[in-house]
């Protein structure tokens, strides 16, 4: 690579500096998959049911692994149907699945839009955000963190959390073994 086709480093703080290209296609890659989670939420996903799918697991039939398996709720449990609803500008219905799946989706947004305005530009966009945003992703992953903990223990408190386990596959496996 001759000097002319090397990109200037990036200078720390710098406005309307040159990002290599391997950051371009990097924020290229970023931002296709945020428009891809985009367009799956416009598209409706949630709605979405395969052949046999519906007559298992009927229409609360769910796609995540953990409650599959446990009968009870991972952390980001009700954000694919949060993003949906926005997609549908449903927005009170998008809070009650996750109460951070709006603020999660505005984030996504916020990252989209600068990670495609570096890919097409070449250049640094909001270069003084960037260390927001990673302190922003860091305390929305404690957000959802504290959500999910809240969730379980209502739960708990409820006993639904001890009757999801004995009806899940897993809680049934469990029982057997220890019978």
């Amino acid at each position: 690579m001759t000097p002319s086709e090397q990109s200037p480093p990036c200078v720390p703080g710098g406005l309307n500096t040159e990002v290599a290209r391997s950051r371009r296609i990097g924020h290229a890659v970023a931002a296709g998959l945020l428009l891809a989670v985009f367009a799956a939420s416009f598209l409706g996903v949630d709605r979405w049911r395969l052949p046999g799918i519906s007559a298992i697991g009927g229409e609360d039939s769910t796609t995540c692994i953990l409650r599959s398996a446990t009968g009870l709720p991972c952390a980001t449990c009700g954000m694919t149907r949060s993003f949906c609803a926005i997609g549908r500008g449903e927005f009170g219905a998008a809070f009650a699945q996750h109460p951070l799946g709006p603020v999660l989706y505005g984030f996504f947004a916020l990252l989209m839009l600068r990670s495609a305005a570096v890919a097409v530009t070449g250049r640094r966009v909001w270069p003084r955000l960037a260390r927001t945003f990673v302190w922003v992703a860091a305390a929305l992953l404690a957000a959802i963190l504290v959500v999910w903990v809240v969730r379980l223990c209502g739960m708990l408190a409820d006993g639904e959390a001890v009757e999801a386990w004995r009806a899940s596959p897993l809680g049934k496996i469990v029982t057997q073994v220890q019978s």
